[in-house]
């Protein structure tokens, strides 16, 4: 190689890293600007329902707004070294606590398959099978009986018994899940 390639080299290196920096400290003024209108993770109600919300829910089901009522106290968990941010249930969702319900919304698969045995329910389609764009208050782990297939633009009714479930990443469970017919 010629020291002129090795300079030229030099200069990519340094035009790459200056775009890698302005390029990370607007992301960091966009994020910094947007947290100031919504905590982080937290998505208002209007854009959570955006898909659910034009249609009227099935009968029986219950409304997302209600899974969204938990509050994130301070807690330790058995084994954890530091307090985390636990939720506290309303009066409301702790009367569904192991109880049959139906939930209405799209289904965030956990494998490849077109049936799904496991798998998170949301209010709002996944756009991309790795991102995840809601909070723990807006997400229900299903595990079901039989596999349930699912079309990724098109929500369903799933029923099963309601979990509680006391963590920071997940606080509803939905065992025995079975797709509801419309």
């Amino acid at each position: 190689m010629q020291a002129r390639d090795f300079r030229n080299f030099g200069l990519y290196r340094l035009r790459k890293w200056s775009f890698v920096g302005l390029l990370s400290t607007c992301c960091a003024i966009f994020a910094s600007a947007s947290s100031a209108v919504n905590p982080p993770g937290v998505i208002p109600d209007e854009q959570l329902m955006s898909f659910i919300g034009k249609d009227p829910l099935p009968p029986g089901t219950i409304p997302w707004q209600l899974l969204r009522q938990v509050k994130l106290v301070e807690g330790k968990q058995k084994g954890a070294k530091a307090a985390l941010m636990l939720p506290e249930f309303s009066a409301e969702l702790k009367a569904l606590d192991k109880k049959e319900v139906k939930i209405y919304g799209f289904v965030l698969p956990l494998s490849t398959s077109q049936k799904q045995n496991h798998f998170l329910i949301s209010p709002l389609p996944s756009h991309c099978p790795f991102c995840v764009n809601q909070g723990p208050d807006s997400m229900v782990e299903v595990l079901a009986k039989n596999p349930v297939e699912f079309s990724p633009w098109e929500p369903i009714v799933i029923s099963g018994k309601l979990e509680l479930v006391n963590d920071q990443y997940l606080f509803y469970r939905l065992t025995n899940g079975e797709a509801v017919k419309n």
